[in-house]
């Protein structure tokens, strides 16, 4: 069983059929393996998602029937669910629920990153449902965003709590590092006592990595996600759609037992390829909601220090 680590990046390499498919699958396999709520619910949301699937096939598509949708969803991989081509993306290989009728990793990660509408499924915890019903009702949270943006705004919050905490200094050493170091040796991240006490960097994801290289975005810093292309190469890009935009992605390839990088966009600033040993990153979350906007905030920064302007970053916190 591969480990699935997708994120909203790769979710979005499928065509908009198969993410609405993918969708009802994630559901529907969730409220099969969950003993929560009353079974004529239960029963209820799984036609309701069949509904939903047999309509992403489209007019012309063949989808499963109810019973051949539940079964597919016990036994068959993603791939086979799917409506359209198959795809190199890794959630093609992947099962959502184990033989004994549980949810696999995937299944768990996908509910959090696929789904616009997992915070209805009975199997996920009633903490985690308030608190999507808690930032909706402060406009923290968009209608039919991911459940993933409920864990980055809660991390994200804690890490600005506890780097506040420990005074001025350290909250803007610390925030400026998740900012402009979305990667680290390990060494030089043990200079950061606090930063390696939180547990904020981990270990590069295998999505992020190929032949056990990765690279970073020469534009943000990143760790580039890596998708295979055929079994001698890949394709490196951010994770950002903008930046893939600007042209940073790379077509990686072995020549003469040597890995190189090759530009596929109009970025001609090839960044190293270095071994994933010795090397940490932040989560995709993380990177999405305190790199990225802070990179904005340190070129605002930077504009109006050149202005002649008095600047501090971060005077009260969480901008």
């Amino acid at each position: 069983m591969l480990a699935l680590e997708a994120t909203p990046a790769e979710i979005d390499e499928l065509d908009q059929g198969q993410r609405d498919a993918l969708d009802a699958c994630v559901i529907a396999a969730m409220t099969l393996c969950t003993p929560e709520g009353d079974a004529r619910g239960r029963a209820r949301l799984l036609m309701e998602c069949h509904g939903r699937y047999t309509r992403s096939w489209g007019v012309f598509g063949k989808a499963a029937s109810f019973p051949a949708f539940l079964n597919q969803l016990r036994s068959a991989p993603v791939g086979a669910l799917l409506p359209g081509p198959g795809s190199w993306s890794e959630i093609w290989d992947v099962r959502l629920l184990e033989d004994d009728g549980t949810a696999t990793a995937a299944l768990t990660r996908l509910i959090m990153e696929a789904s616009d509408q997992a915070h209805e499924v009975p199997g996920l915890s009633a903490d985690l449902r308030h608190l999507h019903s808690v930032l909706r009702a402060l406009g923290k949270l968009p209608p039919g965003a991911r459940l993933a943006r409920i864990a980055a705004e809660a991390v994200q919050h804690a890490v600005f709590r506890t780097l506040q905490q420990a005074g001025f200094a350290a909250y803007t050493e610390g925030r400026g590092t998740l900012v402009n170091d979305p990667v680290l040796g390990r060494r030089a991240l043990s200079r950061y006592a606090l930063l390696t006490d939180l547990g904020v960097y981990t270990g590069i994801s295998p999505v992020q990595q190929f032949a056990g290289r990765w690279a970073p975005c020469p534009l943000c810093k990143g760790t580039t996600r890596a998708t295979p292309r055929g079994h001698h190469g890949a394709e490196l890009a951010c994770e950002d759609e903008r930046h893939r935009q600007r042209g940073a992605r790379f077509k990686m390839e072995s020549d003469d037992g040597q890995w190189r990088l090759k530009p596929l966009g109009e970025i001609r600033e090839i960044p190293e390829l270095r071994p994933v040993e010795g090397w940490v990153a932040l989560s995709y979350g993380l990177w999405q909601w305190i790199t990225m906007p802070g990179l904005l905030e340190i070129d605002l920064e930077a504009l109006a220090y050149g202005a002649g302007a008095d600047v501090r970053l971060w005077p009260f916190g969480d901008s």
